[in-house]
């Protein structure tokens, strides 16, 4: 009489796993989200951010899952593909790094010769500029003004 109860007991939970199994890939079928925060760090997740756009991802939950024994490519291939892509990677913020040099030093250029515009602007009595027949032109106080105002905005915005 105890084997019978084990052995039904046995097969009742055989079965439950076999249900459970079959049920899992319903369960399981889900979205994958795609998002850029503001610092520009990529995030994934089941659901989309309401403050930032996301993208669904196409997943092919019908690809093939490759097993430890029976590998497509070699060890030595692979680690070949890794290397390229982090060298890849390297080279792109190599690059990066290069034009936010450039650029620094671009804005570092304008911010010298604005403060030195600015300088004279506060040392001169009188503020002028040329026409086109090379003829001084000599600001008002309003246009002087308006002049140091948009230098010391150009100041502001390249010397950080």
């Amino acid at each position: 009489m105890c084997y019978k109860f084990f052995i039904t007991r046995y097969f009742d939970m055989k079965r439950t796993v076999l249900f459970i199994t079959l049920l899992a890939p319903i369960v399981v079928n889900a979205s994958v989200y795609k998002w850029v925060d503001e610092n520009g760090k990529v995030h994934y997740g089941d659901q989309p951010q309401a403050r930032q756009p996301a993208v669904e991802m196409n997943i092919d939950d019908t690809a093939p899952i490759p097993s430890g024994t029976d590998d497509s490519l070699s060890r030595a291939e692979k680690r070949e593909r890794l290397l390229q892509s982090m060298e890849e990677d390297r080279i792109e913020k190599q690059e990066q790094r290069e034009k936010q040099k450039a650029l620094n030093e671009q804005n570092r250029k304008k911010c010298n010769r604005y403060r030195d515009r600015m300088r004279h602007y506060q040392r001169a009595s009188g503020l002028y500029r040329l026409d086109n027949n090379g003829n001084r032109v000599y600001m008002s106080d309003a246009d002087r003004s308006r002049a140091t105002k948009n230098l010391q905005a150009k100041i502001s915005k390249y010397c950080r």
